[in-house]
């Protein structure tokens, strides 16, 4: 007869592996994009200073000038850009070896950040639904919750079924992707949620002061599901 052991399976072992690499390739992301982000605005002021110096010799309507002027706001732009996916990618919280994230962005119709507005995480069962985490979007947009298997493990359920559900400072729901569940999760999810209504009303719901994504959940609590079973939905995220 075999003696149980704490062992970790094959699987599991194939699964911490592969979460380690991850962990290591993502905490170099947010360096290796900072320094790309300096260089690009240094590149930006150099091509700035020759397109002032031809400006005092050609003229300000010179082709050349105009020309050069403009190459030096787009990688102005460039450097800016990557600087917020630096920050972004510095703020995702690292994953610890029991712990399971569910990660992303809310954005509005022209694909703005959304602040300040709350992302619920749910687990779908059966008959309840458990509240796995929720936290507020931050200046970016950008959302995190960690939470374990402990909030959502029953017989027969090895992996979560996630949906996300946002709302606005007042509780008002902006969207639900209930009906559109991510069966089977894996133990690092992304969302990307577009908010389907026009820029002033998403931007008037992020008023609230915006916080960083809370690491934890604040705690797990079980909700009722409506009267009617939702069909089994894709895997994408509903506009």
């Amino acid at each position: 007869m075999t003696t149980p052991t704490n062992e970790p399976t094959p699987q599991e072992t194939a699964q911490n592996l592969a979460d380690a690499m991850m962990q290591t390739a993502n905490s170099a992301v947010a360096p290796t994009l900072s320094h790309l982000s300096q260089l690009q605005e240094q590149r930006a002021a150099r091509l700035a200073a020759a397109a002032d110096r031809l400006k005092s010799s050609l003229g300000a309507d010179n082709a050349r000038v105009i020309a050069l002027t403009q190459f030096a706001q787009a990688v102005g732009l460039l450097g800016q850009t990557l600087n917020v996916e630096a920050t972004r990618a510095a703020r995702q919280p690292a994953v610890g070896p029991n712990e399971w994230l569910v990660y992303g962005r809310v954005l509005d119709v022209q694909a703005q950040p959304v602040a300040g507005v709350q992302v619920r995480v749910f687990d779908r069962d059966r008959k309840y639904d458990d509240l796995l985490g929720d936290t507020m979007t931050d200046e970016l947009g950008d959302f995190a919750v960690i939470y374990h298997e402990r909030d959502f493990a029953e017989v027969r359920e090895a992996n979560p079924d996630l949906y996300v559900m946002v709302s606005d400072s007042a509780g008002t729901l902006l969207y639900s992707s209930r009906d559109q569940v991510r069966f089977e999760a894996g133990r690092v999810e992304y969302f990307e949620i577009v908010l389907n209504t026009p820029s002033s009303t998403a931007k008037s719901a992020g008023r609230a002061s915006a916080k960083k994504p809370a690491a934890k959940g604040t705690g797990v609590r079980r909700i009722p599901k409506p009267k009617s079973s939702a069909r089994r939905g894709s895997d994408n995220a509903k506009k």
